[in-house]
C-alpha cells in the first residue's frame, strides 16, 4: 500500500534528517578531537592542557553562578518592590472606596434636599400675581402656549405703538387689547 506524501512533508523530513546528521557529525568531530588530544602530547603537556581546560570551565561556571545569583537577588528585590507597590495600591483603593461611599451618601442627601425644595417652591408668576392682587391690580394671565406671539398679536402691538403716546385712542386701544399687546411684547 503506497501512501502519497506531499512534497512539503518529505522536504521537512529531509531537512530534519540533514539537521540530525549534521549534529551527529559535530558530535563525532568533538569526540575525535578529545581522543586525539593526548596522542601528540607528553604527559606533562596533557596535564597542563587538562588543568587549563578545567580552570577555564571553573571560571565559566563561577561566572554563570554569579549571573544566576544576581538574577535571583534582583528578582527577589523586584518581587518585594512589587509587593510593596501592590499593598500601597490596595490601601489607595480602600481610601477611594471609602470616599466613594461618602460621595454616594452625600448625593443621596442632596437628592432628598432637592426634592423637599422642589415641593415647597413657589413660582415667580404666582408670587407676582399675589403682589399685584394685594395692591388691587388685576394680573394678566398668559398660558405657556401663548409664549410665541401670533401674527395677529404682533399686528395689535404695532397698531398700539403707532398711536400717539398719551392719547385717548391709545389708552382705549390698550384697554380693549391688553392681553394681545402683552402677549406680543413678551
Amino acid at each position: 500500500m503506497a501512501v502519497d506524501v506531499p512534497d512539503y512533508v518529505s522536504t521537512a523530513a529531509e531537512r530534519g534528517l540533514e539537521w540530525h546528521a549534521e549534529g551527529k557529525v559535530e558530535q563525532l568531530d568533538k569526540a575525535s578531537a578529545v581522543a586525539n588530544l593526548g596522542k601528540d602530547m607528553t604527559i606533562e603537556e596533557q596535564l597542563q592542557s587538562s588543568i587549563s581546560i578545567v580552570s577555564g570551565l571553573t571560571a565559566e561556571r563561577d561566572d554563570l553562578r554569579l549571573a544566576v545569583e544576581k538574577l535571583t537577588v534582583g528578582a527577589a528585590s523586584e518581587l518585594e518592590a512589587l509587593k510593596l507597590d501592590a499593598s500601597s495600591k490596595d490601601a489607595k483603593v480602600s481610601e477611594l472606596a471609602a470616599a466613594l461611599e461618602k460621595a454616594v451618601a452625600f448625593s443621596a442627601d442632596l437628592e432628598v434636599k432637592i426634592s423637599s425644595l422642589e415641593a415647597g417652591k413657589v413660582s415667580a408668576s404666582k408670587e407676582a400675581a399675589k403682589i399685584a392682587a394685594s395692591v388691587g391690580v388685576s394680573p394678566v394671565q398668559l398660558s405657556p402656549s401663548d409664549s410665541q406671539p401670533s401674527a395677529e398679536a404682533v399686528d395689535v402691538l404695532a397698531t398700539f405703538l403707532s398711536l400717539p403716546v398719551g392719547s385717548k385712542e391709545r389708552s382705549e386701544f390698550y384697554a380693549a387689547n391688553k392681553a394681545a399687546i402683552v402677549k406680543a411684547a413678551l
